[in-house]
């Protein structure tokens, strides 16, 4: 799959790659939380904050480091989004096969 302009191999149907994606986002339940409790300081510090989330989240989940250099937030929230919906998209093709809708 293509994120962020870089090509990364993930499938979320690879069960080692499904436990790095549920730590990844564990990981990032608790960098929300401290990013949340210092969303009053510097603008600059949180923005950096953020980007270090997504950087570490990609990290996690793929070994590939998609938003190397990155310097804006929204970016890097948009690639985090990408990925999310791509692993969605692998997730319902994975599962379709078998839904009981097949076999009415």
């Amino acid at each position: 799959m293509q994120i962020n302009g870089k090509e990364i191999r993930f499938s979320i149907s690879n069960k080692n790659h499904a436990a790095n994606f549920e730590k990844a986002i564990r990981a990032m339940e608790k960098d929300e939380e401290r990013i949340r409790k210092m969303s009053q300081g510097k603008l600059g510090d949180v923005l950096d904050a953020l980007i270090r989330m997504f950087r570490k989240f990609f990290l996690t989940a793929t070994g590939e480091d998609v938003l190397k250099d990155c310097e804006d937030a929204q970016e890097a929230k948009e690639a985090y989004d990408e990925f999310l919906s791509a692993v969605r998209e692998q997730k319902e093709h994975f599962l379709s096969p078998y839904s009981l809708e097949r076999i009415k």
